[in-house]
């Protein structure tokens, strides 16, 4: 299915039953996030309810992502500290996969990049059938720890003093958002250093990863650490507007906020980020990209409308209703995913669009040979699975 590429967080996967999921699935293209991941198998260390185990819930949303995955993002860290290196990460709406991931292949002539979302696969289809490794075990009762152990008052007073000397004057996070542009911007070289180094203390990076850095910025290549990388800057950013946020009251002290907060590095690799999470919708002001926020009831009722709209044309035709005409489903009625495909995707009239290959042997030869090659590649990556 093509269209916009979405990120959704868990408060909206848990708002959706399994119809709208798949109603979803016919509209968008779904990004996965390590935070969703991580986000679901902590819920197994859940304390027990009187209506539902910590495993069933895990269960529950893991069903759902069976039809719900998607290309999952290298590592906020990786790409950030990638971008330091004066390598290009795109933030316009495309995935940067890890090339290093044992599901990822980048093919010998540095042209194409294969994604074998099996793994993904088979670890969705494992937890919602309730089947979960030591090592499942052993992330969860990790992140249940982490969280637990987060001390959201001890990172506001720790920030207080910058968060004074530099926005003293912001009355709001949208206004500190507007203030962190100015100091990303200030051009004074002894601001620059004090931006590049807070950068990589956020990245956790390496003395080597340190000395590269101020060696680019020593000999004038890095003047300005958001020019020269831009997503490095905007991981920055938001982590910055959270805490002084924090230290200035703008933000509640809520534990999982800063869980949440990392949904948002991954924000440059969507057109769409869902979610119906408060701290999502005030943060996106401090976000970067070329993209759209959508609040989770909102997308909610407009999927329940096209449910209902699907179901009285299936009526109507005899019981036959075509899924596969998604572009004219997207466009009508006016909503929530119209507005979407407007604004980030370009739908072409009918009569413009080539006739679709109904055969392998009805592809232009050069599209054929990409296939093979393709399949090719995926026949390493399974025999390299299976020594």
């Amino acid at each position: 299915m093509i269209g916009p590429l979405l990120i959704f967080d868990k408060s909206f996967l848990q708002m959706l039953n399994p119809e709208e999921v798949s109603e979803l699935s016919l509209h968008f293209k779904f990004v996965g996030t390590p935070t969703l991941i991580g986000e679901i198998i902590a819920d197994l260390k859940l304390e027990p309810s009187k209506r539902r185990l910590p495993s069933e819930v895990v269960q529950a949303l893991s069903r759902k992502m069976q039809k719900a995955h998607g290309l999952l993002p290298a590592n906020y860290r990786k790409l950030a500290l990638a971008n330091i290196y004066a390598h290009e990460i795109p933030m316009i709406g495309q995935v940067p996969v890890d090339g290093a991931a044992p599901n990822v292949r980048v093919t010998e002539d540095r042209r194409g990049l294969l994604y074998d979302s099996t793994p993904e696969q088979i670890l969705w289809n494992r937890w919602a059938n309730g089947e979960f490794s030591t090592e499942d075990e052993l992330t969860a009762t990790t992140w249940r720890n982490g969280i637990d152990q987060i001390d959201l008052d001890g990172l506001a007073a720790l920030w207080k003093n910058f968060s004074l000397r530099h926005f003293s004057s912001t009355r709001n996070q949208d206004e500190l958002a507007s203030a962190l542009d100015v100091f990303l911007r200030d051009s004074a070289p002894s601001v620059q250093r004090e931006i590049l180094n807070m950068t990589l203390d956020l990245m956790k990076a390496s003395a080597q990863h340190r000395r590269v850095a101020h060696a680019l910025m020593n000999i004038g290549e890095m003047r300005s650490v958001l020019e020269f990388a831009p997503y490095a800057a905007s991981v920055l950013r938001l982590f910055l507007a959270f805490v002084c946020g924090l230290a200035r009251g703008f933000i509640g002290p809520r534990p999982t906020n800063y869980i949440d907060l990392q949904y948002l590095y991954y924000s440059p690799f969507c057109m769409v980020f869902v979610s119906n999470d408060k701290f999502h919708r005030e943060m996106w002001g401090a976000t970067s990209g070329v993209h759209s926020f959508v609040w989770g009831k909102d997308l909610k009722e407009d999927l329940r409308g096209r449910i209902t709209m699907r179901a009285q044309m299936k009526e109507s035709t005899g019981g036959v209703a075509n899924k596969e005409d998604t572009a004219d489903a997207a466009v009508t009625p006016p909503s929530v995913i119209a507005k979407m495909w407007g604004t980030h995707m370009r739908v072409r009239d009918k009569p413009d669009q080539p006739e679709r290959a109904r055969t392998f042997e009805n592809l232009a030869p050069e599209i054929q040979q990409q296939f093979k090659n393709a399949m090719k590649e995926f026949d390493k990556i399974d025999r390299a699975q299976k020594r």
